[in-house]
């Protein structure tokens, strides 16, 4: 049965290029899998004189679904219309390669995500979540205190499901609407699973212009969360809009229940310390045991003070540490060290990345893929709380 989103997801792919982007014998072998309900909504698959499908009938199909679309046509448009984008040709090329898929010189973005899905839809998926988490770069930590599984699976389609029921739930119950997929995808190279999350936000209303004249329409727009399970260090990594702290509460909620079959997992406890830049000044920063950083430098630390006025103190240089040496003065010791500021010099790269930590629990990366890395220097340095397993 086709459901809210899957209707909100077809309408956002009606452009008449967005489908005449992909080659058209390869689009026709795509819609063979769903010729009957095509045909039966008057779609005809022979070309037209001009040698061209009937892309005006396939789009008014496309804008008002019936219950009878099988939803795998709407999930597979909703992955190939993302991955689409010219910037994602290089990364879709090394995957067609590694898949061992043959194209034509002249495919473009949208014959290389069509093919894959034809061929290892997994692999498209696989690209599509790092794509979504390129985009996301602060992420919130939590550690379970339980002892991990010594292997952790991907979750099966009907326990992912009973997850998107309950967060439907929620969001429902919340003015979300529903309409909630979640999609796991598995980095064995990293032993992490990677949860792309997609719902609907509240309703918005909005002016527009059509045919010179001002109207206005209702929609609501959707939103990418995005969440990492670490089983080697037992941690749910979370990404989602800061200020929507019970949307995170019930995440860990529910992610503790269906994937682990536990209430509270996740407690949120404290990960990160900022202590060992007052313990131990510059030598906090030290690097050469860790593979792939060349230099580390400390540019911000950010200060709060007791009181009724919120008080703070942010203070910023290229090189904190050199600064203060330079003119013979020590590191604060007033105020309350609530984030820190790290330029992070890799191998290999032009120029240093920002690494951001805020007490007690959020990490911010100019690239997601630094996280890997960083997270070693982090807990060799001692600013990772040590994990205590109490069951």
């Amino acid at each position: 049965m086709t459901r809210a989103y899957d209707i909100c997801d077809l309408r956002r792919f009606i452009q008449p290029d967005a489908l005449k982007h992909i080659k058209q014998n390869s689009l026709v072998t795509f819609l063979k899998r769903y010729e009957t309900y095509l045909t039966s909504r008057g779609f005809r698959f022979d070309a037209s004189e001009n040698d061209e499908l009937d892309f005006e009938t396939l789009f008014k199909i496309l804008m008002n679904p019936t219950e009878e679309m099988d939803t795998g046509l709407v999930e597979a448009l909703f992955f190939i219309k993302d991955m689409s984008d010219d910037e994602q040709f290089e990364e879709l090329i090394e995957q067609v390669k590694e898949s061992g898929i043959i194209l034509q010189d002249e495919a473009t973005s949208a014959d290389l995500a069509l093919a894959l899905w034809m061929q290892d839809p997994e692999s498209l998926k696989r690209q599509h979540a790092e794509v979504m988490l390129l985009k996301t770069k602060s992420f919130v930590y939590f550690r379970s205190d339980k002892r991990p599984p010594d292997i952790f699976y991907l979750p099966e389609p009907e326990t992912i499901r009973k997850l998107e029921i309950a967060m439907d739930d929620w969001f429902l119950k919340n003015k979300r609407g529903t309409g909630c997929r979640v999609f796991p995808v598995t980095s064995e190279s990293e032993d992490k699973t990677y949860f792309l999350v997609r719902h609907c936000m509240p309703f918005k209303r909005q002016g527009k212009v059509e045919c010179g004249q001002s109207k206005t329409v209702f929609y609501r727009p959707e939103s990418h969360d995005v969440l990492i399970y670490d089983r080697a260090n037992n941690e749910l990594a979370l990404f989602n809009n800061p200020g929507r702290k019970k949307e995170r509460r019930m995440y860990l909620h529910l992610f503790s229940h269906y994937l682990f079959g536990q209430e509270n997992y996740f407690p949120e406890e404290e990960k990160y310390t900022l202590k060992p830049l007052i313990d131990n000044g510059v030598d906090a920063l030290a690097c050469a045991d860790i593979e792939g950083i060349e230099d580390v430098k400390l540019v911000e630390i950010n200060l709060q003070f007791k009181g009724p006025y919120n008080d703070e103190k942010i203070l910023r240089s290229n090189d904190i540490f050199a600064s203060l040496a330079a003119r013979d003065r020590e590191f604060p010791s007033f105020g309350r060290l609530t984030s820190a500021g790290f330029s992070v010099k890799f191998e290999n790269a032009k120029r240093p990345r920002m690494v951001k930590l805020r007490t007690p629990n959020v990490a911010n990366f100019d690239r997601k893929e630094d996280a890997h890395i960083v997270e070693k220097w982090l807990r060799k340095r001692g600013f990772i709380h040590a994990h205590i397993v109490r069951h």
